[in-house]
């Protein structure tokens, strides 16, 4: 599995970038909660206090939408990654 993200500011302009490689097959949404995590960890490193996550893949957005409704293990995993917005502005 691996990842990559960049860190644009309003104008386009690159603040950052990271990316990973684990070498283990798992499941696209527990991919997907990793990228994620790990987005939230850079802007957070970055001291970005105003972000745009985006994600292709809804089932997951869906997931972080509907939290507290969703009892399931991955939705208990993204809780942790979601508490960790709470440092960012909401638009």
């Amino acid at each position: 599995m691996g990842y990559r993200m960049i860190v644009r500011d309003a104008n386009g302009f690159v603040l950052g970038r990271s990316g990973s490689f684990k070498d283990t097959v798992i499941d696209i949404e527990w991919a997907e909660l990793i990228a994620f995590e790990e987005s939230v960890k850079v802007a957070g490193d970055l001291n970005i206090s105003k972000a745009v996550f985006e994600s292709d893949c809804a089932s997951l957005v869906n997931k972080i939408k509907k939290r507290g409704m969703d009892i399931t293990i991955l939705v208990q995993c993204m809780d942790k990654a979601y508490m960790k917005l709470d440092n960012f502005i909401f638009g």
